[in-house]
């Protein structure tokens, strides 16, 4: 059973998942939150000392688990991006962090990620170069980067209509790589 405290919690991150879907992060007040939450501004105020104190504590359990997924599929874009979206597909919150929505730093922190496991030997399999220029190579990968992105974007704006298999399936054929583990 779940105490009062972390009922409390759970209906904040509940009110927060909601207003992300309907407004930028910076334009959600405490005071909306605390109605959407149906609890008191002094019981929001026991728990955060604010609202990025708040989406702080989900935002470094996401970030970590996002790095794990990432690290141990090293390599694998297909695989790490399915477990990504299995991820978001059951936890609200985390995909309303990175929504069109969204704070910020969360969503600089996937496009990191994202740059991270898209390393030059991809990108020379992707586009059959025999070399590809340290230039070339920061674009190429800020390109697939933030296309990529921008499909998990429209997924989560989606209401994420399609299972995490699909989108993963999707995401591969659309930056041509074969629907398999390399």
């Amino acid at each position: 059973m779940i105490d009062r405290k972390e009922q409390t919690k759970v209906m904040l991150r509940d009110a927060m998942s909601q207003l992300l879907q309907e407004k930028a992060f910076d334009q959600i007040t405490t005071t909306e939150l605390v109605k959407v939450a149906k609890i008191s501004r002094s019981g929001f105020y026991t728990h955060y000392k604010d609202k990025r104190d708040m989406i702080d504590e989900y935002q470094k359990a996401l970030f970590n688990k996002i790095e794990y997924i990432f690290e141990k599929n090293k390599g694998f874009l297909k695989q790490t991006m399915l477990e990504t979206y299995e991820l978001l597909y059951t936890n609200d919150l985390y995909a309303a962090l990175f929504s069109k929505n969204g704070n910020q730093e969360s969503q600089q922190f996937m496009q990191n990620q994202l740059k991270l496991i898209l390393d030059r030997s991809e990108l020379h399999e992707r586009h059959k170069l025999e070399q590809l220029d340290d230039l070339a190579d920061i674009y190429a990968t800020t390109y697939y980067a933030n296309a990529i992105f921008g499909l998990t974007q429209t997924w989560i704006d989606r209401k994420r209509k399609e299972s995490p298999e699909q989108i993963a399936s999707l995401l591969m054929l659309l930056v041509n790589k074969p629907d398999v583990q390399q």
